[in-house]
């Protein structure tokens, strides 16, 4: 996804979020699945529930504190805490995103198998939690 540099702090928005949807999800959706997405501010903007609603792509109810869900989440904070606390320049930015694009093909199938396998225990802990928090 392309930052985008109107948004607050040059970072990502719903306007950047609808971009990456309209180029990838109507080629891939079908009427029997729905798209999951947490509830970041960018995904639960009116126009991004206006997006999913014009292209008749139905959306899951996503529970409000929700991370147990998203076990990717936990990388990303620590990724965000080690780049903050660098403080480097927007060319070192662009840098690190061109590295991390690359990582992220290096990253083996069997990650995502094992994260994929973890989710039945992940919505059934959350069930449990009435959507709040849980071990994971």
């Amino acid at each position: 996804m392309d930052r985008d540099f109107e948004a607050k702090k040059n970072g990502y928005s719903a306007s950047s979020y609808i971009e990456v949807l309209d180029a990838i999800l109507p080629g891939y959706y079908q009427e029997d699945l729905y798209f999951i997405q947490d509830n970041a501010l960018i995904y639960t903007a009116n126009r991004v529930k206006k997006w999913f609603e014009d292209n008749r792509i139905d959306t899951s109810n996503w529970p409000p504190y929700s991370p147990d869900l998203n076990p990717i989440e936990y990388a990303w904070k620590k990724l965000k805490e080690v780049w903050d606390a660098k403080g480097d320049s927007e060319a070192e930015l662009r840098k690190m995103e061109e590295a991390l694009k690359k990582a992220w093909h290096l990253i083996p199938t069997s990650f995502f198998e094992s994260l994929i396998e973890s989710m039945e225990r992940r919505v059934q802990a959350v069930i449990k939690a009435d959507g709040w928090h849980t071990k994971y």
